[in-house]
């Protein structure tokens, strides 16, 4: 079988690029994938928007038998949907979180649920969900079966050296983006700040700027995703002050590195948090970053993530991608 994944961004330090790469590698015998995926800037305030111009005629002219793309709000979902109708092929749409934007982004939000949307939920032989939380949303815009299938993280590369309490920096992982919140660390004042991930419009020069006005200590870091350990092993704490997440994967990598996993109350944080023999509230992050890791240094929470980290099997890739295999074959014809 072969199958085509038509995605806005590959190869970058983000939540769907790293979970199309692990999909195309963990697949089983008997599943080839070719990804086609966009690159650069995309329009103003919106990073993900990125017009597909020869992707979209490699994908016409590609061989395939099921076609995949990820992600709510973006033009390649949209794109891909009309390569699946104009080939006859089966589509399979993951949304990986439900945006929450307002001021002069929401126009754009309103064009694509209102005329882009429907037509990807049309063509969707299959709509795969990464958290429970987006679902009711979605069901607003479909009659359609929605399944979830959670992200996945791999156990041999997320492995710790250290345990948390030798490490000193708190710690951002993702974009710097406005939306995931970054900005929200530089509340905390007794230790030393590390960003690891990629710019976004300049979010990194603002963020510097902020920290020397307020005297903080902070370092960013953008690396290939198999040296995250390393970053990870310098990380005390690892805070994620989301305005929305689907399922972040920073979440089972902390988890995997034995890093306690600070965040607002997003997405499946507190679920998967549970699942994972961690008492939610401990980590949710609901006031102040500053007190909240003040709070948090009071105790030694090593035993909690170790016991945690071996719960962490049930979100191999591995298992994640038998599942989205078995739905490829379900809609082949």
């Amino acid at each position: 079988m072969k199958v085509l994944q038509f995605v806005h961004t590959y190869g970058e330090k983000n939540g769907i690029s790293l979970h199309v790469k692990n999909l195309a590698s963990a697949m089983p015998s008997g599943v080839r994938v070719q990804v086609i995926a966009g690159s650069g800037a995309g329009l103003p305030l919106f990073s993900s928007l990125r017009l597909p111009t020869l992707e979209l005629w490699q994908a016409l002219r590609s061989d395939f038998d099921v076609i995949h793309v990820h992600g709510y709000g973006n033009f390649y979902s949209f794109f891909g949907a009309a390569v699946s109708f104009l080939r006859g092929k089966p589509l399979v749409w993951t949304i990986h979180g439900y945006p929450r934007i307002g001021g002069a982004r929401k126009l754009m939000y309103y064009v694509y649920r209102y005329l882009m949307a429907p037509f990807i939920f049309w063509r969707a032989a299959r709509i795969i969900s990464v958290s429970d939380d987006v679902v009711p949303l979605l069901r607003k815009e479909t009659r359609k079966q929605i399944l979830v299938l959670p992200n996945g993280v791999d156990l041999l590369l997320f492995k710790p050296k250290a345990g948390y309490r030798k490490a000193r920096c708190a710690c951002f992982v993702g974009r710097l983006d406005p939306d995931k919140g970054a900005e929200r660390l530089l509340e905390c004042g007794s230790m030393p700040l590390l960003f690891i991930g990629p710019d976004e419009g300049g979010e990194r020069q603002r963020l510097e700027e902020k920290a020397e006005r307020l005297g903080r200590k902070a370092e960013f870091a953008e690396v290939s995703y198999e040296r995250m350990p390393r970053e990870y092993e310098k990380c005390r704490y690892v805070v994620l002050p989301s305005k929305y997440e689907g399922f972040p994967l920073t979440l089972l990598e902390s988890v995997a590195m034995g890093r306690p996993f600070i965040s607002t109350d997003v997405g499946q944080v507190k679920e998967v948090m549970g699942k994972l023999g961690l008492a939610p509230e401990r980590f949710l992050l609901r006031g102040n970053v500053g007190e909240k890791l003040s709070a948090l240094e009071k105790q030694d929470l090593s035993g909690q993530m170790k016991k945690a980290r071996a719960r962490l099997k049930q979100y191999s890739w591995q298992s994640v991608t038998a599942k989205v295999a078995a739905i490829y074959r379900q809609v082949s014809p």
